[in-house]
């Protein structure tokens, strides 16, 4: 009996591990598991910081809209809507109008058109060629001025490259920038041209992320290239593409630098779109108050447009 507990004594029983057991639920962390509000709770300050810096100029905007000063740094009275009033009725702000409706169109057009194309041509590029998808994104860390001033060197009428290639060839180049069609022709471009790598960016992520499990069952079916693109990748992408959509009317609707440095809205006003007459009449008549009334009315433009383009994108959806 001494033998048998000396050797009891000399290997002692590990002791049994008791079991873990967690009182706030299964697979439930302690703090998270409470409450689904909790990550909210600790962002809430961030937003409501950003939203305080973001809404209060957009209110006192509209707030200060609502007035009117007989000359600049005189004493303003309340005068309600009859800044939005003599806005309507005034000619120059009607013919604003039309021309950023131009502007607008035009730039949501080739935009999309172009950055399809590129979209799709830098989604079959091979390996040794990806560097072509980071040369895209040099337009859009270049400022609009100085894309501008580019733009406006290239389709000078004495010296610009383009004319001066037209000229090569034997023809006369046309004065680009001192004819109203040709110079919002200009102004578009240049504009695209500024916008298009985020167009691209957006469009390129979402061919990506389509199943190529699709794209090849389309082509056993026969479908070509055309045919796969238009009934499958480009319904696939639809949310990317109203995203770009979105992006371009906004960036365009309210892009100013590109317009000033270029043409300054002329000639003979044909490239004047909004942007400019808040800027003319902020700027150059001083009417502060009318001018609130333009930004204001750009504002609820844009929300319009951007409602009006996402119920259009998910009626495409349902559609598709």
């Amino acid at each position: 009996m001494t033998a048998v507990t000396a050797k009891r004594a000399s290997h002692p029983q590990t002791p049994r591990r008791k079991k873990k057991t967690n009182r706030d639920g299964p697979g439930s962390n302690a703090l998270i598991g409470h409450s689904k509000w909790v990550p909210y709770l600790f962002s809430a300050p961030s937003i409501i910081a950003v939203a305080a810096m973001l809404a209060f100029p957009v209110l006192y905007g509209v707030y200060k809209s609502l007035y009117r000063a007989p000359r600049f740094g005189a004493d303003q009275e309340f005068v309600g809507l009859g800044n939005y009033v003599d806005m309507f009725k005034s000619p120059e702000f009607l013919d604003s109008l039309t021309k950023t409706a131009i502007f607008v169109t035009g730039c949501i057009v080739v935009g999309t058109t172009l950055g399809l194309l590129f979209a799709f041509a830098l989604n079959r590029v091979l390996k040794r060629l990806r560097f072509l998808r980071a040369v895209t994104i040099a337009p859009y860390i270049i400022s609009n001025v100085a894309a501008a001033v580019m733009f406006r060197i290239l389709f000078n009428t004495e010296f610009g490259m383009l004319n001066r290639t037209i000229e090569f060839f034997g023809l006369d180049g046309p004065r680009w920038l001192s004819t109203p069609a040709l110079a919002m022709v200009v102004v578009i471009l240049a504009q695209v041209w500024t916008d298009l790598p985020l167009t691209i960016l957006l469009l390129l992520g979402g061919l990506q992320s389509i199943d190529s499990s699709y794209l090849d069952a389309a082509l056993v079916d026969g479908a070509t290239g055309w045919k796969r693109a238009w009934h499958l990748s480009i319904p696939l992408i639809a949310p990317q593409l109203m995203i770009s959509i979105v992006w371009l009317s906004y960036s365009t609707l309210t892009g100013l630098g590109v317009v000033l440095a270029l043409t300054g809205g002329g000639p003979l006003k044909a490239t004047h779109t909004l942007p400019m007459d808040m800027y003319s009449t902020a700027f150059q008549s001083l009417k502060m108050n009318e001018a609130l009334a333009i930004a204001t009315f750009l504002l609820v433009l844009n929300a319009v447009l951007t409602l009006m383009f996402v119920r259009f994108s998910r009626r495409y959806e349902v559609a598709a």
